[in-house]
């Protein structure tokens, strides 16, 4: 995840919930305003736990919000004896002949 701006902001109390403000400089960069939708996703990783704010609206989801996996702990404790090899498709049929 490239990061573009980090601010400090404080948890304030609004009624019986919580509130966090969010500059108004970060709110024109993301393209919101007072009363956009926001979806808010809890994590954990190497760092601690993290909370992930994002606009609700499809154009601002992305594949950054899935956290980072390596092949090698996407793969970790793999014994399997996989070999990779070709399937047979059959013949050639229309566009796919090569003359």
């Amino acid at each position: 995840m490239s990061r573009i701006a980090d601010k400090v902001t404080q948890l304030c109390a609004w009624g019986t919930s919580r509130a966090v403000r969010i500059p108004k400089d970060m709110c024109e960069r993301m393209g919101i305003d007072v009363g956009a939708r926001l979806t808010m996703s809890l994590g954990h990783d190497e760092r601690g736990s993290f909370m992930l704010v994002r606009p609700e609206e499809a154009e601002h989801r992305a594949y950054r919000d899935i956290p980072y996996v390596s092949m090698d702990e996407l793969f970790a404790g793999y014994t399997g004896d996989y070999q990779p090899g070709e399937c047979d498709w059959g013949k050639d049929l229309g566009a796919e002949v090569i003359p």
